[in-house]
């Protein structure tokens, strides 16, 4: 008889988990010990940057009724009863959690997606515990200046038909080192290193963060910025030196810098880092390039566009003009030997000496006449006075 009543309980207590609310209490959630961490980031989705909530949630089973059911299932049927927990966590813990958050974005012109690992978002570990994981797109949204989160608010559970508050024990949320809180509420237990840690809560806390576009902004207004460029006529390279001066800046916004230089120019590297009172941008660009030769230079005109207004524009061994639209144009020269002059001058010496050779070989030649006729002379002159002889 004791076996037949704990398994209609048993049979009542599992039936209960799936019957729908039908009214509303107060009160804490006394199913689970549930602990949660959620980590802010933001990722490539479908080519765009998107921000990223991941929830891993911790639960432990503390309902000594159904501690003692799964316990008898184990003693049955180890893997169905873990089958079955699997269940009961993926219903009470996911799917709550799951239709709060869309709840939260009725009425707005937000749709959320959630994404969950290729094995599902429950993995159950030892004494009837388990993790809970999957992702949720977008968890921050642009308002103006910042980011906020629309998932803010108290959370429901849903249990035996009653709706009770998700208690949780403790929300661990992690934020991006590099992006500044504007506002967090309630106030964290403990806030360090962008770490925020409540305690013993029900919700979602109220997040505001600054968007790194009005940061970015704001340090463009807020700086001086001088760019020195030189150009590699042999590889046809460009190499560039951008400093911004007068503040410095966090990741975020040195990211979106390297954005800016990426989207205006032919990058082929590029780096930053902070200075002592500013930001420096290192790089190397592949500009269009146009060239001509005349007799007396090699000339290469160049033109890349800026990424924004600078203050101050270097060109190395060249000069620039700046069109409208920022885009700058360099003329780059570079003067070529004239062998004009050296030519001529080796005709005229080549020429003089042609002409003195000929004159020196005219006068020999002559010479040589005159030497013959003077010979011929004197011969018939011997030969009349040896024949007056005879």
């Amino acid at each position: 008889m004791k076996k037949t009543l704990v398994v209609l309980l048993i049979l009542v207590l599992a039936f209960s988990v799936i019957t729908p609310p039908v009214s509303a209490t107060s009160g804490p959630q006394k199913v689970f010990d549930i602990r949660i961490m959620l980590q802010v980031s933001q990722s490539q989705i479908n080519g765009s940057l998107a921000w990223v909530g991941t929830f891993d949630i911790y639960v432990k089973l503390k309902d000594p009724n159904y501690r003692a059911y799964f316990e008898y299932l184990a003693r049955k049927n180890e893997t169905n009863a873990t089958r079955q927990f699997a269940n009961f966590v993926y219903n009470l813990v996911y799917n709550n959690l799951k239709k709060d958050l869309n709840d939260k974005l009725e009425g707005s012109n937000l749709s959320a997606v959630i994404y969950i690992p290729p094995e599902g978002p429950v993995h159950v570990t030892s004494n009837w515990s388990a993790t809970v994981r999957f992702s949720i797109v977008p968890f921050l949204v642009p308002n103006g200046p910042y980011l906020k989160c629309p998932f803010y608010g108290p959370l429901d559970f849903v249990f035996q038909g009653q709706i009770y508050s998700f208690s949780w024990e403790r929300l661990m949320m992690i934020f991006p080192e590099d992006y500044k809180i504007r506002e967090l509420v309630p106030k964290p237990n403990d806030l360090s290193n962008n770490v925020a840690i409540w305690e013993n809560g029900d919700y979602i806390p109220y997040i505001e963060l600054y968007n790194p576009v009005y940061l970015f902004q704001t340090f463009i207004n807020s700086t001086r910025k001088t760019i020195e460029i030189s150009f590699d006529p042999n590889e046809g390279y460009l190499q560039f030196n951008a400093t911004f001066t007068g503040m410095t800046a966090p990741k975020s916004v040195t990211d979106l810098l390297i954005l800016t230089f990426r989207q205006s120019m032919k990058i082929m590297s590029i780096s930053a880092r902070n200075t002592k009172d500013g930001v420096e941008v290192i790089g190397v660009a592949k500009p269009e390039v146009a060239y001509r030769e005349t007799r007396k230079a090699k000339i290469w005109l160049i033109s890349i566009k800026l990424p924004g207004r600078f203050d101050r524009i270097i060109v190395r061994n060249g000069k620039y003009s700046l069109a409208p639209d920022g885009t700058l144009i360099i003329t780059y020269t570079e003067e070529k030997m004239d062998y004009l002059p050296y030519v001529v001058l080796l005709a005229v010496v080549v020429g003089a000496g042609v002409v003195l050779w000929l004159w020196r070989r005219h006068k020999g030649e002559k010479a040589e006449i005159e030497d013959v006729l003077d010979r011929v002379d004197t011969i018939e002159i011997e030969g009349e006075e040896n024949g007056g002889e005879e």
